[in-house]
């Protein structure tokens, strides 16, 4: 085989020097049909390769011509002599078969049985790897494609002579992965009454890489058949095939564990696989065994109920930071018992939180930062199971530790800093506002902005009134005018927690509410700070409501495309008469605004609006839209019209059904928003919107968006 997929082996390297290159390229201009006639016995691969994969546009696109002639040249090119020729083949089939089953009928569906379905299946035991791999997983789609009744009769003694082929250890291999491929698709009468004899049958093979893959494959086919039968049928052959002399047999075994024990009858699961466990990682001479068995111990204890977990399973697991008690110490076994930890605790409760404790205070010290960054992400989960006193006594100051660890560790409490809050005591709740308010006025920490922006609607929930008007509105308030705009465009989706809050509380005259105002829930905040009397109260709302419509009259063009956004969250959130007089007014006159850019998201918010049933014959919002349906800007007349357009395409999907195509083009076309259109005014969107926390050196970080000219056409920079 050559090892440059262009060439055959009988070409030779020095007549590519003297070539133009001219003999490389295919002809397209030749219609399909034709040129795959021309090229599909080329001697170059890399043609060969190129109209194999034109092989089911064509029969899609020419059936007629193509559907007796497609059919000779899948039969001569499955003996190319390159494997990647056949891979391209095998992978092609099924959409091939379909095609001809679709436009073919009955005529068509007894080609895909006579020919194409033996192709497939005679490249299952393809000489290379990698045309097998593709063909068990094209047999597969076949074999979902074909009736069932078919699949008896065309496949099933296929797989019956792999299961008695002797000669050819790889095919009895083969017949395993397609026992369990085909398992989900056969249903559990024939699995159980075609693929379990030959299951017992390859499981008790003289070639341990038969048993192997039949021990790998078991997973599959215990999902299919069910508890029952898994726990009669398939759970001796598992304990067979875990005592196996061949390691690699046993390491199979570790690996489908859950799988198993998700599938069986809760006894045998205490009586049968905790004894295999233990003998995986206490007498196993392999270390591949003992090391696979300990990085699937949690989600094996997962599979339990609480009170089945034994003090010795449970010992085995919090072991698996101590090297010292471990026959086969791996640095990575930290790693998954860190990941597993929340799963683990889950699964027996809290009241047994004190035999996992100190195992826990380990690993959030652990000297590997990645341990610590999969704890960071998981402690507000162990927050939430153990409560608020115990999250108070125990981890309160890991959760400190981790917002004092490196960035790619902090990452994971910050994202989840509202869970952890919500799973503190309301009064200890208080003590983390100042740590809100560094993550937010840190310039050099755009992301650790944008993941307080996504929650902060949550916190306004967490904490009572007084808090809210007076910690965490000017939170708000920064992040809604900050330089980057997902962190704004989070922020604005947060707005409506906060004025709901307001809204809510309904202080009377007494200075009392059925918000309390001064303190959280029932329990005092354990402040020295005088409480806000009746009259601050009010004007802190009032104060918190004008901040919010100034943005929509600000000199910031994107603090009033921000003003836009909120208003459509707002329309969903609020009461609409109350929306109506607050917020809509301000909306309105920004249809006559200089900046495109916001007239555009005007537009598109207004057109919300309008669909909102409150507001579908309201006159000002109708006017609107006819003001923005005249602009001279193309994107904002896109928008404007945006119901018309929907109006039209519903009126075509009703008219011409038959229509698919038109009408998907359509549906595609309509499902563009204004942050698309945004982008695509922008020349300098540069980040890359992953989590690499530590990579702060973007350029759009100290934007300046009052520096814009507001009189012309802007360009956004977020």
């Amino acid at each position: 085989m050559s090892d440059f997929i262009g060439l055959s082996d009988a070409d030779n390297y020095d007549n590519i020097e003297e070539s133009n290159g001219n003999e490389y390229v295919i002809d397209d201009s030749l219609p399909l049909i034709e040129k795959i006639k021309k090229y599909v016995k080329s001697e170059l691969v890399l043609h060969r390769l190129y109209v194999i994969r034109e092989f089911s546009d064509l029969i899609r696109i020419q059936f007629e011509q193509a559907n007796e002639i497609l059919i000779t040249f899948i039969e001569e090119a499955v003996t190319d002599n390159e494997p990647v020729i056949r891979q391209a083949l095998v992978e092609q089939i099924p959409s091939i078969s379909e095609c001809y089953i679709q436009y073919g009928g009955e005529e068509g569906y007894q080609k895909v049985l006579k020919n194409l379905l033996p192709i497939v299946a005679q490249l299952t035991t393809d000489r290379n790897p990698q045309v097998r791999m593709s063909a068990v997983e094209s047999l597969q789609d076949m074999a979902g494609i074909i009736k069932h009744e078919d699949i008896e009769v065309h496949l099933i003694p296929f797989i019956k002579s792999l299961v008695n082929d002797s000669t050819d250890e790889e095919h009895r291999v083969q017949a395993a992965n397609l026992c369990h491929n085909l398992s989900p698709i056969l249903g559990e009468e024939l699995t159980k009454s075609i693929i379990l004899p030959f299951i017992v049958k390859l499981s008790n093979d003289l070639s341990f890489r038969v048993r192997k893959s039949i021990a790998l494959n078991l997973g599959g086919i215990c999902q299919t058949i069910g508890v029952k039968d898994t726990t009669e049928l398939l759970l001796p052959i598992f304990v067979q095939l875990s005592k196996d002399e061949m390691w690699a047999v046993r390491k199979g075994c570790a690996e489908v564990l859950i799988f198993i024990s998700q599938n069986i009858s809760p006894i045998e699961r205490y009586s049968k696989l905790i004894p295999v466990f233990e003998e995986f990682v206490g007498d196993d001479s392999s270390r591949w065994v003992n090391n696979t068995a300990f990085q699937n111990l949690g989600p094996f204890i997962a599979t339990f109920e609480g009170s089945q977990v034994t003090p010795k399973l449970l010992n085995l697991y919090t072991n698996m930071i101590n090297p010292s008690t471990i026959r086969f110490p791996d640095s990575d076994l930290v790693t998954h018992c860190a990941f597993n930890f929340p799963a683990v605790l889950y699964t027996v409760g809290s009241s047994r939180w004190p035999e996992l404790k100190e195992t826990y205070l380990t690993l959030v010290k652990d000297t590997n930062w990645k341990v610590r960054r999969t704890l960071s992400h998981s402690i507000h989960e162990i927050a939430k199971i153990l409560g608020p006193a115990e999250t108070k006594a125990s981890l309160v100051q890991c959760f400190n530790l981790f917002l004092q660890d490196l960035d790619e560790v902090r990452v994971g409490v910050v994202r989840h800093f509202s869970g952890f809050l919500a799973s503190l005591e309301p009064a200890q709740r208080e003590s983390y506002i100042l740590i809100i308010h560094s993550f937010v006025n840190d310039p050099s920490k755009w992301r650790f902005r944008k993941l307080i922006s996504k929650q902060i609607g949550e916190m306004c929930d967490l904490f009572n009134l007084k808090t809210n008007l007076t910690q965490l509105t000017p939170i708000l308030i920064t992040l809604l005018n900050d330089s980057v705009a997902k962190v704004r465009s989070y922020a604005a989706s947060s707005v409506g927690h906060l004025i709901l809050k307001i809204l809510n509380s309904e202080v009377n005259y007494s200075g009392n509410s059925n918000t309390d105002v001064n303190s959280n829930n029932n329990s005092n905040n354990g402040t020295a700070e005088a409480e806000l009397t009746l009259e601050e109260i009010n004007q802190l709302k009032d104060s918190t409501i004008e901040s919010i419509q100034c943005l929509g009259t600000d000199i910031s063009f994107s603090n009033r495309q921000v003003f836009t956004k909120i208003c459509g969250y707002l329309v969903d959130q609020l009461d609409p008469i109350y929306f109506e007089q607050t917020f809509l007014p301000t909306l309105l006159k920004l249809v006559h605004d200089p900046v495109p850019n916001v007239r555009l998201v005007t537009a598109e918010i207004l057109c919300k609006i309008h669909s909102n049933q409150y507001f579908k014959n309201n006159q000002d919002v109708a006017s609107a839209i006819q003001v923005l349906q005249s602009d001279h800007d193309n994107d904002v007349l896109y928008f404007s019209n945006l119901n018309n357009n929907n109006n039209n395409n519903n009126n075509n999907n009703d008219n011409n059904s038959d229509n698919n195509n038109d009408n998907n083009n359509n549906n595609n076309n309509n499902s563009v928003n204004s942050s698309d259109v945004l982008n695509n005014k922008s020349n300098n969107e540069n980040n890359n919107n992953n989590e690499n926390i530590g990579n702060e050196n973007i350029n759009n970080e100290n934007i300046d968006n009052n520096s814009f000219n507001n009189s012309t056409k802007v360009t956004t920079t977020e």
